[in-house]
């Protein structure tokens, strides 16, 4: 009886609730959930049909998604194109819509890897406030994109037909677009969720389709019998089933991987490629080199299937749009390389967090060692990048000086060319004691790069002014010049660096002293392993005004708790400090992972020992240290150093937390 009463009453309320007039819409919305919907069905018939006149059956590529895994796909679109096969359409989704937008629009398969490879993904993606759907705002990959095809390039204009599939949140419906803005376009189609915002398109907030359609391999049968499958699927067998991130996402593929295998059923005429990269992580972005490479080994083992495609080879029209886009790629390949940057082809603003250190090896701070999380408005245009930053200036350089202080700060950066950069920064931090007075720092750079070999060699040229004030009452400006080289001889990472550096009290200029800098460090990896190590260096400072006064700063790598406690630098010496670097470690050949969300990289454990040579005396500084890189789905890194040991300069025991290299959201 009472069940009767309650289900009489949510009947009712149903009936007087204004939800009940959209009920068999609600129903109709129900049962055609299932019907793609199509944008530009017709249009992408005739531009199929152009390209085969009606003599003969299209080729048609299908591109899955697969994350890092989908960078194979390079390599098949590499041995297809050497073999004389184009595809006259693609369809894909997902990271393989990153790749098949590339190549339909003209960048070769080396170019893309060459592109991506370039790119520290650091640069491209951002963590962002959640405010719009998703942690990550992919904009700085947007921007590369719009300046290696174009900014007002559209889906319909490619040579080479693409369908992209996506998924709609809004009418639960699987979408397929083949026109419409590219980038529009390629963002949506790896709009991952929660990682990714979706992206707006016709009335429609666009997700990844391989959130669904792992293979979306019947779009491509609805204008071909003649298909071409590159997979990109995922078999790890190590996976920890009772990690709670783990089980989200192995409880997706449970439904993908079903879809996919009933598609595959149905049709049994198709070329199957399958990429041998099914155990790679999807975060595995820094081996995109050997996924590509085994993707052309994949696609070489399906020659005898591939024999029967038709061979056309790249059109006439393909090779013009080649010829177009070549500068452009190499000038943003240059631009990646020399500086890490993305010069935006038109004027763009972004809001993220930023995670930045001015212990970072790019260059030096002898003045400023703090590490800063903060919001950041960013504004961008070609040659130029400027925005203002709030949030805090953290300590970690020693345990005695650690601490935490409100900042603001803003930054400039222009590229008069590719090789050139200027500097300027400035900030504001309210620390010390007393703990109300400001500590403002400024600081202009301006860096050459003289001659540049990708993984080769690099000769740069950098010089820098900066000037601090407030720091416990003391004011000290610091002007340096530099040479820094850098290349890679056997098994020997080479770095070097001779310089010249002027400091003062003041911005007046009193009390001058003249130093002269030289280094030279190498890492040894020690044969047979890859994974043994011994890194050796020499850092020198000497006056050369014999006022004496040579200062240690924390910068120099000598971590020690002498340093930071009145400055960030000690005047030590009367000739020179001179410091010898020494560290045994072994690096971990694989990189753990937090339920394929965090991937922890780059790690290295090792004995240190620092020796410091100040005039007649000596000191040292000992113990264990341990570096990591740790990374958001494989996008965006963060190095860091702990060390701990004793150090005789100071005759205590210290600790150090060191943010190794710029990290910027």
């Amino acid at each position: 009886m009472l069940r009767t009463v309650i289900a009489v009453l949510i009947a009712a309320f149903f009936l007087i609730s204004p939800v009940a007039s959209s009920e068999t819409e609600g129903d109709e919305s129900l049962i055609i959930s299932d019907i793609p919907i199509t944008y530009g069905d017709e249009g992408f018939r005739e531009r199929i049909l152009e390209k085969t006149k009606g003599e003969r059956d299209p080729v048609g590529l299908v591109l899955t998604g697969g994350s890092a895994r989908a960078l194979a796909h390079i390599g098949v679109l590499q041995y297809l194109e050497e073999n004389d096969i184009v595809p006259d359409f693609i369809v894909s989704n997902s990271m393989g819509s990153i790749i098949g937008l590339l190549y339909a629009a003209g960048l070769t398969p080396e170019q893309i890897i060459n592109l991506l490879l370039s790119a520290d993904l650091s640069a491209l993606f951002r963590l962002t406030l959640p405010l719009s759907g998703g942690l990550i705002l992919p904009s700085g990959f947007e921007t590369l994109i719009e300046t290696v095809v174009g900014a007002d390039t559209r889906l319909e204009d490619l040579d080479i037909p693409v369908m992209v599939v996506c998924d709609d949140i809004v009418t639960k419906r699987e979408i397929r677009i083949t026109e419409g803005d590219l980038t529009d376009v390629m963002l949506a189609s790896f709009a991952l969720p929660v990682y990714f915002p979706p992206v707006e398109y016709q009335g429609h907030l666009l997700i990844d389709g391989g959130v669904i359609t792992l293979l979306p391999l019947e779009a491509a049968y609805e204008y071909t019998d003649t298909v071409i499958v590159s997979t990109a699927f995922y078999n790890a067998t190590d996976l920890n089933l009772r990690n709670a991130v783990t089980i989200l996402n192995s409880a997706f593929d449970i439904g993908k991987n079903q879809k996919a295998a009933e598609a595959m059923k149905a049709h049994d005429d198709f070329v199957w490629i399958r990429c041998d990269v099914e155990g790679f992580s999807f975060m595995d972005f820094d081996k995109a080199e050997l996924m590509a490479g085994i993707g052309y080994q994949s696609a070489a083992s399906e020659a005898d299937a591939l024999s029967g495609i038709y061979r056309g080879g790249v059109s006439e029209n393909m090779r013009k749009i080649r010829a177009g886009l070549e500068e452009r790629t190499e000038e943003a390949e240059r631009n990646l390389d020399f500086f890490g940057r993305v010069d935006a082809a038109s004027p763009a603003t972004a809001l993220s967090f930023v995670f930045e250190s001015n212990q970072g090896r790019e260059y030096r701070h002898y003045l400023s060692d703090t590490s800063n999380l903060a919001v950041i408005y960013e504004f961008r245009t070609k040659g130029l990048e400027t925005g203002v930053l709030l949030g805090g200036a953290f300590d970690f350089s020693t345990h005695s000086v650690a601490g935490a202080y409100p900042l603001l700060s803003g930054f400039l950066n222009y590229y008069p060319i590719d090789r050139l950069r200027f500097t300027f920064d400035l900030s504001l931090t309210l620390c010390h004691d007393p703990w109300y007075m400001p500590n403002i720092y400024a600081r202009q750079g301006f860096d050459w790069v003289i001659l540049h070999s990708k993984n080769e060699y690099n000769l740069a040229f950098k010089e820098s002014v900066e000037y601090t004030t407030g720091f416990n009452g003391h004011d000290a400006i610091a002007i340096s010049g530099a040479f820094d080289f850098k290349t890679q001889l056997w098994a020997f990472d080479i770095y070097s660096t001779l310089g010249y550096l002027f400091t003062a009290d003041d911005i007046f200029l009193t009390a001058p002293h003249h130093y002269v800098e030289a280094a030279v460090s190498t890492r040894f990896w020690i044969p047979p392993s890859v994974s043994w190590f011994l890194d050796a260096g020499v850092f020198s400072r000497v006056a050369v005004d014999g006022k004496g006064e040579v200062p240690l700063f924390l910068s120099d790598g000598y971590a020690s708790t002498a340093l930071g406690k009145e400055d960030n630098y000690l005047r030590l010496s009367d000739y020179h400090n001179t410091i010898f670097s020494f560290s045994l470690g072994y690096a971990l050949p694989s990189s753990p992972t937090f339920g394929e969300f965090l991937i922890f990289e780059d790690i290295e454990i090792a004995a240190f020992c620092d020796v410091l040579l100040h005039d007649v005396t000596a000191d040292f500084s000992a113990g264990i240290e341990a570096e990591a890189s740790f990374s958001v789905i494989g996008l965006m890194k963060l190095p860091f150093r702990v060390r701990l040991g004793y150090d005789t300069l100071a005759d205590s025991f210290v600790s150090s937390f060191l943010i190794s290299l710029k990290y910027q959201s």
